[in-house]
């Protein structure tokens, strides 16, 4: 079974000054307390060759709805893979997420940072989800939506960040 779905804001910074809050420490460790993720920990934050690599694992209770079906902690790795910015500081890049305790769920997603307007960014997310084996029918859309709404949360979460920020001073 798969289910997909597309998330995009706009955020009134630029592409360039949203990137670096993104893939910040400060902001990924303060996003996962605000959040109440567990065990979270950064596995990798660099960039070589102009690809930018973001990883970093948790436990993956909100992210499992049907964990009933698995024995347990699952852990989540989720994976962002960004290329190199363009000349106005867009990007484009990938997005992955890896359940420990469901090797039959699939999360494969695509990532952009756009100019919108003047001086803002436009973020999108589009990410497919495919299930196999014992989730069935069910597992795509329950994961799906639990999904959306954790990336729903991490927006509120850069929203209030940018509030807090001095104007450039990221």
């Amino acid at each position: 079974m798969s289910a997909q779905f597309d998330l995009g804001w706009v955020y009134g910074v630029s592409p360039m000054v949203t990137f670096r809050m993104m893939t910040r420490l400060e902001h990924l460790n303060e996003k996962a307390k605000q959040l109440g993720y567990q065990d979270f920990h950064v596995l990798e934050l660099r960039e070589r060759a102009g690809v930018f690599r973001h990883v970093a694992e948790r436990q993956a209770a909100d992210l499992m709805p049907a964990r009933r079906f698995f024995g347990g902690k699952s852990m989540a790795t989720e994976s962002l893979i960004w290329q190199p910015s363009a000349w106005n500081g867009a990007r484009t890049g990938e997005y992955k997420v890896e359940l420990s305790a469901a090797p039959q769920v699939t999360i494969d997603g695509q990532l952009t940072l756009e100019p919108a307007g003047t001086v803002g960014t436009k973020f999108s997310i589009s990410v497919q989800i495919e299930t196999y084996g014992r989730l069935g029918r069910k597992g795509g859309p329950e994961v799906a939506e639990s999904l959306s709404r954790r990336l729903e949360e991490e927006h509120q979460f850069r929203l209030q960040w940018l509030e807090r920020q001095v104007p450039y001073g990221m």
